[in-house]
């Protein structure tokens, strides 16, 4: 059998089963669960756990990305699940009923569903213009597929029991206390025969089990009309299995795109900008109106606005070093990056107006996080033990963000440790951005560009949320937050006089 994957070129590897660390210092672990919200009935979170293992994998998956958002392909797709999810419904229906017939009858609404999802779609696919070679290699294979004689025997009975078991009608008389069950048809409505419509439902569709009367009437029929029922186990008999791996797997594949074009529409609706990224490295790695997707998804909840950012690797820059104010966007724009490398990365579009991203082998991250008190370690060295492996992997080309390190350093002990750690991985090949309270290491590292979040240049030092290339600067922001929470000298004061004068 072909081995045929929308999502790998070739034999994927085993499933992620677990998330990687970088997923919940960006904040992807909060984005992968509105993503799978977009498709309840499959599992693929896990899917976004593994980047593809290598750049023609990357343009491959994004070649694809592009059909599917096209109207006709993503329409066919959609329906082509929807329909595949009835021949899942029936294969579980047929578990949960007890009688041998009723199983019989659900296997053939499978096998019905099952023939007309594939079978639809081949005719889509062979009817538009798909241009990804993903999409193009597995339309070919569906063309050999649905033309196989073992496919079209079976196509053509389960197609003809659905006929039959549709055209079934079975009319129940009862006069003088006898029932008389008989086929056929009744003019009108089967409401018609009960009064109010909406005060009655048919017995034959309230639950899966058969009651006994329904399994003793069919039993009359059945000796009397055996031809359909004979012709359902007999199906079952001649067609014990059905189905096809490769069928099985796209079906489970194609969710990755259609769950993530979904969510990716919801946030268009929302007035939020997604483009594809080009994949240039003759051009500078540069990003137009990059914003904080998930962000975003929280903000638009809270009626928030949501400040975007561009910037720029120039020639022989490598890394931002960011500093400026706290509450200032510093960590936003350092996640901002981190996905947009992450989704170009995984094949999808961008959150971002327009964007040129180079190729990376990874994603590494190190943000701050609270002190284990349970450790005794302290700070300082529970950062050096996560930084550790990071630096021991020697990954090169890979794109490196770090969040406040080393804050519980000395001064100059900080400087010095961040020196190396950026001379670390800019030797190895790696770009980045290092967000920090050390001012001082935008100058002592080659290809390092300082950058800023900028205040509105008034008195109250409103933050704008904007990261510009800048000079750091010696200045203190904490005046602002003092006031804002009211704590500054004077205040602190006049409060206590006003507490020890509702002591006496």
């Amino acid at each position: 059998m072909e081995y045929i994957s929308v999502l790998d070129l070739e034999q994927l590897q085993e499933e992620a089963l677990y998330m990687p660390g970088f997923f919940t210092d960006l904040n992807l672990d909060q984005l992968m669960k509105l993503i799978q919200d977009q498709s309840s009935f499959y599992e693929i979170k896990n899917m976004f756990y593994r980047f593809p293992k290598d750049g023609v994998c990357e343009d491959y998956r994004r070649q694809i990305y592009e059909d599917v958002k096209t109207q006709p392909v993503y329409d066919c797709l959609e329906q082509f699940t929807a329909v595949m999810r009835q021949a899942w419904k029936s294969n579980g229906n047929q578990s949960s009923v007890e009688t041998q017939l009723q199983k019989n009858a659900w296997y053939a609404a499978g096998v019905y569903s099952y023939c007309r999802a594939v079978t639809d779609l081949q005719q889509a696919l062979a009817g538009l213009d798909v241009r990804s070679e993903g999409l193009q290699k597995f339309s070919a294979y569906l063309n050999s597929y649905v033309n196989q004689q073992d496919f079209l025997r079976q196509k053509e009975e389960a197609f003809r029991i659905r006929q039959a078991m549709d055209d079934l009608h079975l009319i129940l008389v009862i006069e003088n206390n006898k029932i008389t069950v008989t086929s056929g048809t009744l003019e009108g409505a089967y409401e018609t025969y009960l009064g109010e419509p909406s005060r009655y439902n048919s017995p034959f569709i309230a639950s899966m089990r058969m009651s006994d009367l329904e399994e003793e009437l069919f039993g009359i029929f059945q000796k009397k009309h055996p031809e359909l029922f004979d012709q359902i186990r007999k199906f079952a008999r001649d067609f014990p299995s059905y189905g096809d791996e490769t069928i099985y797997r796209f079906e489970k594949e194609i969710q990755y795109y259609l769950a993530f074009c979904r969510f990716q529409r919801k946030m268009e609706d929302q007035g939020f900008a997604f483009c594809v990224p080009e994949r240039d490295e003759g051009k500078d790695m540069e990003a137009k109106g990059l914003y904080d997707l998930a962000l975003a998804c929280s903000n638009y909840l809270r009626d928030k606005a949501v400040v975007s950012n561009d910037f720029v690797y120039g020639p022989g820059e490598t890394f931002f070093v960011v500093n400026g104010p706290n509450q200032g966007g510093k960590t936003t724009f350092a996640r901002s990056l981190g996905q947009l490398v992450f989704f170009t990365k995984m094949g999808l579009d961008v959150p971002a107006c327009r964007a040129n991203v180079h190729r990376f082998s990874t994603l590494l991250t190190h943000f701050s996080v609270e002190e284990s008190m349970e450790s005794g370690r302290g700070k300082l060295m529970e950062e050096l033990d996560r930084l550790a492996p990071m630096m021991e992997k020697k990954a090169r080309g890979a794109f490196v963000i770090i969040n406040e390190l080393f804050t519980t350093a000395a001064h100059y002990d900080g400087c010095v440790m961040g020196a190396r750690v950026l001379e670390h991985f800019t030797g190895n090949g790696c770009r980045g951005i290092y967000v920090t309270h050390l001012k001082e290491l935008g100058d002592v590292v080659e290809g390092v560009v300082t950058m800023t979040a900028m205040l509105d240049g008034t008195d109250a030092h409103r933050r704008t949320y904007k990261i510009l290339r800048n000079k750091a600067e010696d200045v203190g922001y904490a005046e602002d937050i003092v006031e804002k929470y009211q704590l500054t000298y004077d205040r602190l004061h006049e409060r206590l006089t006003e507490e020890q004068a509702g002591w006496q």
